[in-house]
């Protein structure tokens, strides 16, 4: 097992080579351990974006300054199905399927950024999301009163989450889609909110770490304008 390290989601890791997540959790916290470094825990990954498709982009996180691929192995793939509500049973996950989900990913990334920004998508990402979108989708069968299964291999995940985001840019929902305003997190989400003036992925997270960082500049510079008014010699 890795020795890791738990570094609060948001803020950048030390000095040290830390390339791959063990985990993270619902405190907001992720796991790293050190290249080389093998690890057999199971990721807990997060949903925060009220969207699946941009829970899904969000798997490659913190992308302008470290990033780091959540999805970094094809059981990794396999987990993030089953903890999204995907899939009860998503099978063997190959690197075949592995690259064609992270080429998904970046493709609705892309495009939720084109949407935030009020541009035109590109082609290309256009193109493949329709195109991962033509699959079979995830079959949801009754099972009992209360209970349903949901069945589905990587092709249909992949189909489905292609199909949630073409209805994401394809209709009015995405003038709703938002970039975190964390310092590092670049996590996009949709703001449901009434005022439609939500900032933060997550509150207790990016929201409460930029509430804190705001606290401890108003303090500081309070104190550095008592010390400026008040000299060794002042009675």
């Amino acid at each position: 097992m890795a020795a890791a390290i738990r570094v609060r989601r948001g803020v950048e890791p030390t000095a040290q080579a830390l390339l791959g997540v063990i985990g993270q959790g619902s405190d907001s916290t992720i796991l790293l351990f050190h290249a080389g470094e093998r690890h057999t825990e199971v990721v807990d990954f997060f949903f925060v974006s009220d969207h699946l498709a941009l829970d899904f982009a969000a798997t490659l996180t913190w992308r302008t300054t470290h990033p780091i691929d959540l999805l970094a192995e094809p059981a990794d793939l396999a987990t993030w199905a089953t903890q999204a509500g995907l899939t009860d049973h998503p099978g063997r996950m190959s690197r075949a399927a592995l690259d064609r989900a992270r080429q998904l990913r970046e493709a609705i990334y892309r495009t939720a950024v084109a949407a935030e920004r009020g541009a035109d998508a590109a082609v290309a990402d256009v193109r493949l999301i329709r195109e991962c979108a033509r699959g079979p989708q995830v079959v949801v069968a009754l099972k009992s009163l209360g209970e349903v299964e949901r069945r589905g291999g990587v092709d249909e995940v992949l189909a489905t989450v292609a199909t949630r985001a073409g209805e994401l840019f394809g209709g009015d929902d995405r003038h709703l889609v938002r970039v975190c305003a964390g310092a590092e997190c670049t996590r996009l989400f949709l703001d449901r909110s009434r005022a439609g003036n939500r900032r933060w992925c997550d509150k207790l997270a990016c929201g409460s770490r930029a509430n804190a960082a705001a606290y401890r500049r108003r303090k500081s510079g309070a104190l550095a304008s008592g010390s400026a008014q008040a000299g060794p010699y002042d009675t």
